[in-house]
């Protein structure tokens, strides 16, 4: 573009006129002239200011409504056919609805709750129906039965027989039996193998038919391994028997029941992901816990993934205990025949401990039914909508059982419960973290569980009871020693004391049935504990300060429970007072349980103690010995003598 030069003369002066005209700089000529260009076209474009209207607001009262949201039409079938019938029981029902439950049935149901008639007196109970599918749907799972009492393994087996049925009713079945090879267990295997030719006949198995879906069958059995006894999976009932019959005894003491579960789950993944898919169940027999049961949640994951039920045929665990005495009978009579007790694991029934055990010397010692199976096991059965029945001989008993009484091959347990009772009393199937925020939420649980753990109390062992006065220095003597007994072992007991006081602020916040009766028992049991134990304790210390004898031949003391405890102090009368309502609770809130049968027994123990004068010839001088022979040697043990003895098992590989 260059400098700006004029083109000829005449501009050239114009340029210069412009510059000095008035003597105003030639710049500021220009800025007046652009203002006045911008002034002008500015205007052009905007309209002239006008007067300001003042600002009215108008709420309109009617509410806003709201838009129904939009659903996208579904997809229409067109048929031509008449459809005489609508919805997913319709010819084009698969196509219209495809309905899903853990049960299956050509025509689905869903249960109704019918309204009652608010104008007359006539209650409608709902109607009792399982919601029913077209299609079965694995991830529905539908909580199991657990601690269903019977006698004998038949009786289990007449049950399952039953379920195999429903489960034909539906589509073909696999059944995977699976047999605990211990020695202890070998005569329930024998028993199931007469009984099984009975159940296949039963289900029409043995006989050919096309209106009746196929039942197949699978025989393993578990020890320190797991083996399958069928070489491929049969629906012949006399290979089934023979499979039963043939299985070894395993004497290694292992029970792998768990990795059984898991194995034969996974062997049966092809029936019910193949199509046409197939029903699956697995059916355990075994008399204890097993060696793995840290593989549960494996266990329960693989069934639950698979759609697949667990029935387990096993022991009542008992009543918060892990072992209990066995009653152990050698079946080979080439083997010792007397009846001998073995130690082995049966329980507990709850993940976490909830009784507190105090050693009293009396019946609340002994091993009671729980009403429930093991834990590990139970959980497996109701986590996958299976069932675990609670096998024992003297179930039907009424009263205590004896070790006479005692079934062979059998646990040593005192009493059974009813099973219907016991319903209301089920443990706790929740996840660990389940259960941990319960513990974490209420103070009773926590307190009960922490005093349940690890935690045996044990009284004065064999306390004295009885102080014979040779002279004064010999009777404090021996009254002091025994006050050492009792001192040595209360403040154990005070520790448990003030865990469960800990929990007394949440006790009214527990709802669940099993908590309140096990808080509650603790709670007055330990109450009790403490009360007898310083009561001994003081009466001991009154006797020291010295006590005369109304009779003249008396010449011990004996101390004897009682229920008058004022003689020992007010505050320990309170404690004795509240342990009563706490025990006395138990029996009236949950007759017919384990709780109220050692409440019961508890409350018998009298809480305080009296003395009384005894003539015992402490004094007396001694009488001659006699010199007879009171040990004559029998007649039968002359005869075993002759006979060279039967070798015995080793018990610990029941």
């Amino acid at each position: 573009m260059g400098n700006l030069q004029p083109e000829n003369e005449h501009d050239e002066h114009a340029f210069e006129h412009v510059s000095d005209s008035r003597g105003v700089p030639a710049w500021a000529v220009s800025l007046i002239v652009h203002v006045a260009v911008l002034l002008t076209l500015a205007s052009l474009v905007l309209d002239p200011p006008g007067v300001e209207l003042p600002r009215v607001t108008v709420i309109d009262p009617t509410p806003e409504l709201e838009e129904d949201p939009f659903v996208p039409p579904a997809e229409i079938v067109v048929t031509e056919q008449p459809t005489p019938e609508a919805g997913a029981a319709s010819e084009a029902g698969e196509g219209v609805a495809q309905s899903l439950a853990a049960t299956v049935a050509e025509i689905p149901t869903i249960p109704v709750d019918p309204l009652p008639d608010l104008t007359s007196d006539v209650a409608f109970e709902p109607i009792e129906a399982i919601p029913t599918a077209t299609e079965l749907d694995m991830s529905i799972v539908v909580p199991g039965q657990v601690g269903v009492g019977v006698t004998g393994a038949s009786g289990a087996v007449d049950r399952i027989t039953a379920e195999i049925r429903n489960k034909l009713d539906q589509r073909p079945t696999v059944v995977c039996w699976l047999f605990d090879q211990s020695l202890s267990l070998e005569s329930q295997r024998r028993e199931i193998a007469d009984r099984i030719q009975t159940v296949f006949e039963e289900l029409g198995a043995t006989r050919q038919s096309t209106k009746k879906p196929a039942l197949t069958n699978v025989v393993l059995g578990f020890g320190e391994r797991v083996t399958v006894f069928t070489e491929k999976p049969t629906g012949q009932a006399e290979e089934v028997v023979d499979a039963i019959r043939s299985i070894p005894i395993d004497e290694s003491g292992a029970e792998l029941t768990f990795t059984a579960v898991i194995e034969a789950a996974n062997r049966s993944r092809v029936f019910r992901t193949a199509r046409p898919q197939q029903n699956v169940m697995l059916i355990v027999f075994t008399d204890e816990v097993g060696n793995d049961q840290q593989r549960v949640d494996e266990a329960v994951r693989t069934c639950r993934t698979l759609g697949i039920p667990v029935y387990c045929v096993g022991v009542p665990a008992p009543f918060g205990m892990r072992d209990v005495r066995f009653k152990f009978v050698d079946p080979d009579p080439e083997y010792f025949q007397e009846p001998q007790w073995a130690q082995i694991e049966q329980g507990p029934e709850s993940f976490y401990p909830e009784v507190v055990h105090i050693r009293s010397g009396r019946y609340a010692d002994e091993a009671i039914d729980s009403g429930f199976g093991p834990y590990a096991l139970s959980r497996l059965c109701s986590e996958t909508s299976g069932i675990y029945f609670c096998v024992h001989a003297n179930r039907e008993h009424q009263g205590r059982v004896s070790d006479r009484e005692t079934a062979a091959m059998s646990a040593n347990l005192r009493y059974f419960f009813d099973s219907d009772v016991m319903r209301d009393y089920t443990p706790s199937y929740l996840p660990i973290s389940e259960l941990d925020r319960q513990l974490a939420e209420n103070a009773a649980i926590r307190s009960l569980v922490l005093a349940a753990r690890g935690t045996e109390l044990e009284p004065m062992e064999a306390p004295v009871t009885q102080f014979p006065r040779r002279n004064d220095g010999d009777l404090v003597r021996l009254l002091g020693d025994a006050q050492k007994v009792a001192a040595k072992i209360e403040p154990k007991i005070n520790l448990v004391y003030a865990t469960l006081l800990e929990g007394e602020k949440d006790r009214g916040k527990l709802t669940e049935k099993r908590w309140q009766a096990g808080y509650d028992l603790a709670m007055g049991r330990v109450m009790a504990m403490k009360v007898r134990t310083e009561a001994y304790n003081r009466m001991l210390a009154q006797a020291k300060g010295g006590m005369a004898f109304e009779r003249e031949d008396s010449d011990t003391w004996e101390l004897v429970p009682n229920e008058d405890i004022s003689q020992v102090g007010s505050q320990l009368e309170k404690i004795a007072g509240e342990a009563l309502v706490y025990l006395q609770r138990v029996v009236d809130e949950h007759p017919g349980t384990p709780w109220a049968l050692v409440a019961e027994d508890e409350l018998r123990i009298p809480l305080g103690y009296v003395w009384r004068e005894l003539h015992t010839g402490v004094n007396d001088p001694p009488a001659s010995a006699g010199n007879g022979n009171n040990n004559p040697q029998r007649a039968d043990e002359k005869a075993r003598m002759l006979a060279p003895p039967k070798p015995r098992r080793d018990l610990k590989r029941l």
